[in-house]
């Protein structure tokens, strides 16, 4: 079913507007993000709800609360960092769900 509806990627078989797109995706993108500002950062942690769970690093939301009341600078920092780079931990990406029966 996988072969059928997936199959294999043989640019072989591609035609020009495929050769032409593939050659586009892997050209990096030029965009002209805007930097976050600190305020930015500080409003969206300080919004997240108290009493979740924790995402895969075990850091829960009043944590990460705490540290940007200390150190909001340094957190929009990083912020700032990985949107310049184009690039987000893939740990930020992931969730750890347990199933509550």
């Amino acid at each position: 079913m996988i072969q059928k509806f997936a199959p294999d990627d043989n640019q072989e078989d591609d035609t020009d507007t495929h050769s032409q797109i593939l050659t586009l995706t892997q050209k990096p993108l030029d965009t002209e993000d805007e930097e976050f500002t600190v305020q930015e950062v500080t409003y969206v942690i300080q919004d997240m709800g108290n009493f979740k769970a924790p995402g895969e690093d075990g850091i829960l939301n009043e944590v990460w609360k705490c540290v940007s009341t200390m150190l909001p600078r340094y957190m929009t920092a990083i912020y700032n960092g990985c949107l310049r780079e184009g690039v987000f931990p893939k740990r930020w990406k992931k969730a750890r769900i347990i199933p509550i029966v």
